[in-house]
């Protein structure tokens, strides 16, 4: 059975993001398993406790943000599992990828003129050609 990872870290942009890998999952008839990676490296240099604490909240937040899109699955009659990791989110995708064998990654593109995010427009490009050719998968990256 093919496996697709939807990459999310919540927010209306990842809304359209998961709802496109569960109609994905739905058509192909795969597991669905919805990713969050607790990143605080954009806290900066710090002393460990508090990257530490940062990391824990970050991944509090992310379960209950992955649950809501669990939710979201289930409504459109889907299971989905979900996934929290811990470290840098493109090393942490990538690793994730590779130990689940997944055949599709899905994962969302910023929209020019939004806040910083995780992935500027061209580095979400790259990412998704890297993960291509590094581990040929399918990536779907929604706009």
């Amino acid at each position: 059975m093919s496996s697709i990872i939807c990459a999310t870290r919540g927010g209306e942009a990842c809304r359209r993001t998961q709802e496109k890998a569960v109609a994905l999952a739905k058509e192909q008839g795969a597991e669905l398993t919805f990713l969050y990676v607790a990143d605080s490296s954009f806290v900066g240099p710090v002393d460990k406790s508090l990257a530490d604490a940062v990391t824990d909240e970050m991944a509090r937040l992310g379960r209950a943000l992955l649950r809501v899109a669990q939710l979201r699955a289930r409504d459109q009659g889907l299971a989905a599992q979900t996934v929290v990791l811990q470290g840098t989110v493109q090393q942490s995708i990538k690793d994730h990828l590779r130990q689940v064998e997944a055949s599709t990654l899905v994962i969302g593109a910023p929209r020019t003129g939004t806040p910083p995010q995780t992935f500027t427009p061209p580095e979400i490009q790259r990412f998704a050609q890297a993960m291509r050719q590094d581990l040929d998968i399918e990536v779907l990256v929604v706009t």
